[in-house]
């Protein structure tokens, strides 16, 4: 009976023991909804999802989840996320949208593309002919989205050329959902995040101040040692920032810090003060 009780407590103590060293899953991640086998490059993480839904509903599911649909900002990115699903099936929604000008009666729009995250349109990869808004009025709507696939994918069979590469091409909403064109979508998460320690300094005319942050990976929710932001003033003649990674004021106003650190993003309002009179 001892011997039984002995064997038992030494069993549990191993058991703790081997419990303790057992590699983290990567499912305690800081988002756990980022799946395991999730693409991971230049700071973000990417997901194919194989539905069919329109390009609202694929938004919606993608912030659910915390991230957004895909945005590509170069070449590089676009051709890293297309490694990845090119032998998925195609096309994909992205975050890209058209926001102009609708003229019912004419049945025109301008294109206006924007991002989901707000970010500048610098990079595009459009098909030939496109954006050709095909039938989108045919369908009495006005939506327009962007997805990516193939040449043949993404635009008129008749006019597109095959190709590996990934194209984009412009979609009704509710049209390529009835047909099942679109056949997924992809969503994008920023791994970092950038904590400041307080959203509004000031600092007096001619001194220096400091923006306190720290940078975590949001993939494995533990601080990044040693990383350093990238600071950028609205304007240099309020708020000047020196190599140091210091604030100067340079004159009485306001002027905002933008922090930066592969893909995350940060704020800080500068006050810039004029020096305070001395007592006599």
């Amino acid at each position: 009976m001892k011997k039984s009780i002995v064997f038992g407590v030494v069993t549990l103590l191993f058991v703790l023991f081997i419990g303790a060293f057992t590699p983290v899953s990567a499912k305690n991640k800081y988002n756990k909804n980022i799946p395991d086998d999730a693409l991971k490059f230049n700071g973000h993480y990417y997901y194919y999802y194989n539905e069919s839904v329109t390009w609202e509903e694929a938004k919606e599911k993608c912030e659910a989840l915390g991230g957004h649909l895909v945005v590509f900002t170069n070449e590089n990115e676009e051709k890293a996320v297309w490694d990845y699903i090119e032998k998925k099936d195609t096309p994909a929604w992205i975050g890209l949208y058209n926001a102009g000008a609708i003229d019912v009666i004419f049945g025109t729009v301008e294109d206006d593309w924007k991002w989901v995250t707000g970010e500048k349109v610098k990079y595009t990869n459009w098909a030939d002919k496109q954006p050709d808004h095909e039938g989108h009025f045919i369908q009495n709507t006005y939506d327009m989205y962007a997805a990516i696939g193939r040449g043949e994918d993404v635009c008129n069979p008749e006019l597109a050329v095959e190709t590996k590469t990934p194209t984009w091409g412009d979609f009704d909403n509710a049209y390529s959902l009835s047909k099942e064109f679109v056949k997924g979508y992809v969503c994008e998460w920023d791994i970092y995040e950038i904590k400041v320690e307080v959203k509004e300094i000031s600092v007096k005319k001619g001194k220096k101040t400091a923006i306190t942050y720290t940078i975590y990976d949001k993939a494995g929710n533990k601080k990044v040692k040693d990383a350093t932001a990238y600071l950028k003033s609205s304007d240099k003649k309020i708020a000047k920032v020196l190599k140091s990674g210091r604030i100067k004021g340079v004159a009485a106003g306001n002027a905002t810090i933008t922090l930066k650190y592969k893909g995350a993003k940060a704020k800080v309002k500068v006050t810039v003060t004029t020096k305070s009179s001395k007592k006599k």
